[in-house]
């Protein structure tokens, strides 16, 4: 991404965006307290990040888009490894999920001591600083080697806890209402939290910018003339149904996928107006997105043109980068 074009840097921008929101929205579904929460947003840069993101245009090029993705990947690290940490030392039979990832995280931020301090600086393991604060809490260590060894060798033998651990990594994602039934006893739990973590954040990514096409696809018809109540919009799993008319039966269909990619079609109408439409709507979608509409198809029902059908594909996430 060193050379980037507007409409891959608007489409980019907009998953920043998303993924920014994303992360703020679960740092407020917990009940940290504020000092524990100012120290999280500190930490990993997200106190204004939401403006310098609005901010950011296509002069920053692509170091700027990537810094915000390094700083989303180190939250969502930082996530997984607080995830696994309640795994590893509470039994959730017993403790409250929301308490535990709350007192885990007040726990997580708050040592000054420096002995921990300097292990924690020594590598960027979300996951073995998890065990670097499990082993400073439990034993009493006079450097930091001794630290990182205990550390590193609670990790290894980490099957010792494996069966409560995968109980509480089952009740964990029962709660995120996550699949639970490829977890096993002896699955790796941190290699769990990671993927699942990751097809959370994927998928309310990929949601969240299908829903902004969707909205801006349905205000651009709706000033068209057609009718679109929220009976015209049907869930189907990977991608979104949107049934449209005129009053006059001229109708547009579109379907919009959770990749970016989106169908639509213009039929039952008489004349050239079909074309107009088409038209209309890929100027209004194009200067909404700043993205080009290039890789597409149309298809027309009827050589003549007369009653004709206009269907076309727009591959949106390749045009976005």
């Amino acid at each position: 991404m060193s050379h980037l074009t507007r409409a891959q840097f608007n489409a980019a921008k907009i998953r920043c965006e998303v993924k920014i929101k994303q992360i703020l929205s679960q740092i407020g579904k917990y009940s940290f307290r504020d000092d524990v929460k100012k120290m999280i947003m500190n930490d990993f840069g997200l106190t204004n990040i939401e403006d310098e993101v609005s901010r950011m245009d296509i002069s920053q090029g692509a170091s700027g888009l990537n810094r915000i993705n390094g700083i989303t990947n180190q939250v969502n690290a930082y996530f997984s490894a607080l995830k696994t940490y309640v795994a590893y030392n509470f039994d959730l039979n017993v403790s409250d999920y929301n308490k535990a990832i709350t007192e885990a995280a007040e726990f997580l931020v708050s040592s000054n001591d420096s002995i921990i301090n300097a292990a924690l600086e020594s590598t960027d393991d979300e996951l073995l600083k998890t065990y670097i604060r499990a082993a400073a809490r439990k034993t009493k260590h006079n450097t930091k080697e001794s630290l990182l060894m205990d550390a590193e060798e609670k990790m290894k033998k980490s099957k010792t806890y494996q069966k409560r651990a995968a109980d509480n990594i089952r009740l964990m994602l029962k709660k995120e209402d996550l699949d639970i039934s490829d977890i096993r006893d002896d699955t790796p739990i941190e290699e769990v939290i990671n993927k699942k973590e990751k097809e959370m954040h994927d998928e309310a990514v990929d949601k969240e910018v299908r829903n902004r096409v969707l909205n801006s696809i349905i205000k651009i018809i709706k000033e068209q003339g057609f009718i679109v109540k929220k009976e015209n919009v049907e869930e189907c799993g990977d991608h979104a149904k949107i049934y449209a008319m005129k009053t006059n039966g001229e109708q547009a269909n579109f379907d919009v996928y959770l990749d970016g990619k989106f169908i639509y079609k213009f039929h039952e109408y008489k004349g050239l107006s079909c074309e107009k439409d088409i038209d209309d709507f890929e100027i209004k979608f194009e200067s909404i997105y700043g993205i080009k509409l290039e890789e597409k198809q149309i298809l027309w029902s009827n050589p003549d043109r007369l009653d004709k059908m206009a269907h076309q594909t727009i591959d949106m996430q390749k045009i976005g980068g």
